[in-house]
Formats: structure tokens, C-alpha cells, sequence
């Protein structure tokens, strides 16, 4: 888990913009001690922020900056010493960040003091209760404690508040994996590899969206279908009635679609055979009118990559990390096609806002 903590840590390097203006050169300074902290030149970078502090003693960011760098040189009390004063909640809000409460919290956890890090969160989660950061940070707490569904709602929690932040969509993928709710999973593992392709992490997602369409074709090997949701809520349709909820219409079509498989697949599942289910999962999908009840931004990227005869390359690209040698061998074959996809990925990116995001609660 400390490995876990550093890398969450690691990724926040970054310059926020204080609430409280300071001169340019202040910020100037900030963004060579950020620059320098990049590089590995913790020491250099370290001298900057505390003359910094010094000279302007309410910028916070520089004050956040300098817990950080301590906290990659490993002197936890030190930057705790100085987050401590960022969260301190006599201070008012609109001088505090969900930032701050993520790094205590974070350091806390890295000295192994579990109290104190859950406190943390929970304290910023009060003054920020929208923060998708914070209570993903809470989602990683209860899955170590084994408590998964607490964990999941807290990832929800997290996509309510905040549908644009990355690592719920990670997370998410990563706890739906191992819950009974697989269907999330894969939606929330294809958000993240959309958003962030190119994240040090885009790889594990890769093999775990790979491995969640194998198991689905598995089963339905075993079982003459596919079911990735044990879940039963009732949903609203267009009129007062209530239909099918969209888990359980996902994976009847998604059965449907593997029946096309029957002469297309070796036991470790093409990549190729994932194409072909998709293809006709689309199909069916729009036959049953489907995509007029349920709106959902991945199902409809995959009927505008249908169209410009990209999806195959989509799908490659996608699981390439699970099936890397089949991945080399395409793109040896269908290099227009990944440079036509490309293309059309830099003119259509996926954008998650407040009014399209997926959400198992939505």
C-alpha cells in the first residue's frame, strides 16, 4: 500500500494558482522550484519554497509545494508539519484546498498511522464534500480494510461529485473487478483508458478490460450466458411502467453478440473476436431500441467508430496489453488504420461531463 500512497502522492506535483495573488516573480520562483522537484533536484527545490514561505508567509501553494518535496525526500514529520498548518481548519475555506486534506491524509498513511489518515480524509471530505479525490482516497482506505462495498460507494460518491477526475474511473475498475458488479468494470476501465491513454497505469487497465470480455466469453462457454451484474433495481423508462434495468438489457445483448463467436475464438480469446462481439452488440443494441432508452457515451463511441470503420483498431488499441504479441501483429497490418483512428481520437476525444457521465448509481 506505501507504494500505492507515493504514487498518489507523486502524481499531485503540480502548481494549483493560489487564492490569495502573489507578485509574478513569486510565481516565477514557484515554477522553477516545481521544475527542479520534476527533475529530481529535491535539495534546489526544497531552498526555493522555503525562501518562498518565508518572504509570503499566506502562499499556500508554495507551502503545499514544500510539504510535498519533503515528503519525496522521505521526512514525513517535516511535511506533515507543514500540511498540518494548510488544513488547519481555524483557517477560512476559501484559503484551504481538497489538495491539502489529500497530501496530510497520504502522509499520514505512509507513517502507517491509520487513525490519522482516515481522519484527515473524513475532515476534508467536510469541508469539501464534492471532492472526487478525497473520497476515492476513502474508497482505497475501506478496500484495504476489506470492506469492498463501502469502497464502492465511495467511488460513486466520488463520479457524483466530480465525473471529470481521473482516478475514480481507475479505482473504479479496479474494485467493480472484484465485486459482483463486473459491468462497471469495464465501463469505468474504458473511461480511464479514453482519458488518461497515456497514464502509467493505461497499461494494467488494458489487460483488465482484455481479461473482463475473456471471462464474459468464458462464462458464456460455461453457461449459455453472460452475466456481469448480480444487481436488481428497478429503473424508469420513457413512460410510468418500470423496464429492464440497463445491467441486465447490457448483458442479454452482450450474450446475443457472443453467439457470433461460436467459430471465431481459441480458448484465450482474440482481440478479433472482442471486434466481432462489439460489432454486433452495436447492431442489437439500436434493433431493440435500446439507444433511444439508455444514454450511455460508450456505447455510442462505439456506434460512431462502427461507422467510420475504426472500431476494430479501437478495440486493438484498447486491449493491446492483454494480448500484446496479437496487438504487434495487427498494427503491423493496419498501421493506416491506427493512424486514421488517431485522427479521429484527436478530433472526437471523449469528454466526460456532468451531463453524460456513467455511473452505476446514475
Amino acid at each position: 500500500m506505501r507504494t500505492l500512497v507515493v504514487l498518489v502522492v507523486v502524481a499531485g506535483i503540480c502548481c494549483c494558482g493560489s487564492v490569495h495573488a502573489q507578485p509574478p516573480s513569486a510565481k516565477r520562483e514557484l515554477d522553477r522550484a516545481i521544475s527542479a522537484m520534476n527533475a529530481g533536484r529535491y535539495p534546489e527545490a526544497e531552498k526555493t519554497l522555503r525562501r518562498l514561505v518565508r518572504r509570503y508567509p499566506s502562499y499556500d501553494d508554495a507551502r503545499y509545494e514544500l510539504a510535498l518535496v519533503l515528503s519525496l525526500q522521505q521526512r514525513f514529520d517535516d511535511a506533515i508539519g507543514e500540511c498540518k498548518i494548510l488544513c488547519d481548519t481555524s483557517r477560512p475555506k476559501e484559503r484551504q484546498r481538497d489538495l491539502y486534506f489529500q497530501l496530510l491524509g497520504n502522509l499520514y498513511a505512509q507513517k502507517d498511522d491509520t487513525a490519522n489518515a482516515d481522519a484527515t480524509y473524513r475532515l476534508g471530505v467536510q469541508r469539501f464534500p464534492t471532492s472526487a479525490r478525497l473520497h476515492v482516497e476513502i474508497a482505497i482506505r475501506h478496500a484495504m480494510h476489506g470492506d469492498l462495498d463501502e469502497a464502492l460507494d465511495e467511488i460513486e460518491t466520488a463520479i457524483s461529485g466530480d465525473p471529470t477526475y481521473p482516478l475514480s474511473y481507475y479505482w473504479g475498475a479496479r474494485f467493480y473487478r472484484a465485486s459482483s458488479e463486473r459491468i462497471w468494470a469495464i465501463f469505468y476501465a474504458e473511461i480511464f483508458l479514453n482519458i488518461r491513454p497515456n497514464s502509467p497505469k493505461a497499461d494494467e487497465i488494458s489487460s483488465l478490460w482484455y481479461n473482463l470480455f475473456r471471462e464474459a466469453v468464458e462464462q458464456f462457454d460455461q453457461e449459455g450466458r453472460i452475466v456481469l451484474s448480480r444487481e436488481i433495481r428497478g429503473t424508469i423508462g420513457d413512460g410510468a411502467a418500470p423496464t429492464r434495468p440497463f445491467a441486465e438489457a447490457y448483458t442479454e445483448v452482450l450474450t446475443d453478440a457472443a453467439r457470433q463467436l461460436r467459430f471465431n475464438r481459441d480458448f484465450e480469446l482474440p482481440v478479433a473476436s472482442i471486434d466481432t462481439m462489439l460489432t454486433r452488440f452495436v447492431e442489437l443494441w439500436h434493433e431493440r431500441g435500446y439507444d433511444r432508452r439508455y444514454s450511455n457515451v460508450v456505447i455510442e463511441r462505439y456506434r460512431q467508430l462502427r461507422q467510420e470503420g475504426l472500431l476494430s483498431a479501437y478495440v486493438h488499441v484498447l486491449a493491446q496489453h492483454g494480448k500484446p504479441m496479437q496487438y504487434e501483429e495487427y498494427a503491423k497490418h493496419n498501421r493506416d488504420a491506427l493512424q486514421r483512428l488517431e485522427r479521429w481520437i484527436e478530433r472526437n476525444r471523449l469528454i466526460i461531463t456532468r451531463d453524460n457521465y456513467i455511473s452505476r448509481y446514475r
